[in-house]
């Protein structure tokens, strides 16, 4: 997260909260912090053990997300400093990864929108195969490039890290340290620059994505069960078909009948068998569906839980008046440190902790430990 308690001086002068108040909310930042580290590393780790999730785009964007959330979980660690070099430290450690975590979250929008979109302009390419060129993503010749996007995101979170600095507004901020509001305007214009605008842009491109892919899938999923629908009415049909010739069978030549019953038998088992396997196929394909539509509401949802309270507290600092204090509510600090908390463990639970993963894990565990997980 990016944020702290208003001013505290040198840690708490300027702050109309109490030392004890702002230590209660630097605690629930550390907190927040030790689950992340530890999501994060266990996302980290199997990548680097698993031959075939590092084979994976999609989980190669994911260890991104992780390296991103690993950095912004140890910034809480220095734990309220006081204006120096490990102030310092720690406002670039929180502006850097905080932003690059939320980078990496739209990256992700961004390939699930072209790895999907087969829309075409009159004239133009679609926006998929612009994809494809760019980084290789739906381009069968070739592997997607997931180094552009370290270089994309990694230099961009350079950049808003350097504008501060060189405006030298880094310092104390309350509970941690971070872009200084004693500064005045020039703060806050590069708190809302360098962080704010560029978060939420992000979740508001992440939902008008998110949404478009839904409604894609929701027609694929769609078409999948009409499609089962129709292959099971065609089957009933066929079985129907099949009973009433036996039963014309039976009536006109019972002996017959019951020579082709005994030849015909061991044809049924297999026919059967087979229907069963095409049924469960189908069921797969349209719950997995399911289970992807499910899950993309959840990805904007972690960056809304996270930073709505920051922001909204932040909105009440600069209205109120950041600099003498007036604008600080203790209650708003804490949801706000709240929030923020989650990011790390909702980032790694959405978009890390999928059944390969966890299958993953498991093995190495076991492999590790030599006990037995998941059966």
């Amino acid at each position: 997260g990016v944020e702290g308690g208003e001013t505290m001086g040198a840690i708490g002068d300027s702050s109309a909260l109490t030392t004890a108040q702002l230590t209660t909310v630097a605690e629930i930042m550390v907190a927040g912090a030790f689950f992340s580290t530890l999501g994060s590393l266990v996302i980290i780790t199997v990548f680097l053990n698993s031959p075939e999730l590092r084979k994976s785009f999609a989980f190669q964007l994911v260890f991104g997300l992780a390296l991103a959330e690993l950095g912004n979980s140890f910034w809480p660690y220095f734990f309220m400093p006081r204006e120096g070099a490990a102030c310092e430290c720690q406002a670039v450690l929180l502006q850097f990864f905080s932003f690059a975590s939320i980078a990496w979250t739209g990256v992700i929008a961004w390939t699930l929108e072209m790895a999907t979109n087969t829309e075409r302009k009159p004239g133009g390419p679609s926006p998929s195969s612009v994809a494809a060129a760019v980084v290789g993503i739906g381009d069968p010749t070739r592997a997607p490039d997931v180094r552009k996007f370290h270089v994309a995101v990694w230099s961009t979170s350079f950049v808003l890290v350097l504008v501060p600095w060189l405006a030298g507004v880094y310092g104390p901020a309350g509970a941690w340290c971070w872009i200084d509001p004693r500064h005045g305007a020039d703060a806050h214009a590069l708190r809302l620059v360098c962080f704010y605008l560029p978060l939420w842009c992000v979740v508001l491109f992440q939902i008008r994505t998110y949404r478009r892919v839904y409604l894609r899938l929701r027609r694929v999923a769609s078409l999948a069960a009409a499609t089962a629908a129709v292959r099971a009415d065609m089957r009933r049909e066929a079985r129907e078909r099949d009973a009433a010739r036996s039963s014309e069978k039976d009536a006109g030549l019972e002996t017959s009948a019951d020579a082709d019953s005994s030849v015909s038998a061991p044809d049924a088992t297999p026919a059967g068998g087979g229907e069963t396997a095409k049924d469960e196929d189908e069921v797969d394909v349209e719950a997995t569906l399911r289970r992807l539509l499910r899950r993309l509401g959840a990805y904007p949802a972690v960056l809304i839980v996270a930073w709505t309270f920051p922001t909204i507290n932040r909105l009440n600092n600069y209205v109120q008046g950041s600099k003498t204090g007036q604008g600080d509510d203790y209650t708003l600090y804490v949801l706000m440190a709240l929030g923020m908390s989650t990011q790390g463990v909702g980032n790694a639970v959405v978009y890390g902790m999928s059944g390969a993963v966890r299958r993953e894990a498991a093995v190495l565990l076991e492999r590790w430990t030599g006990a037995r997980f998941g059966g």
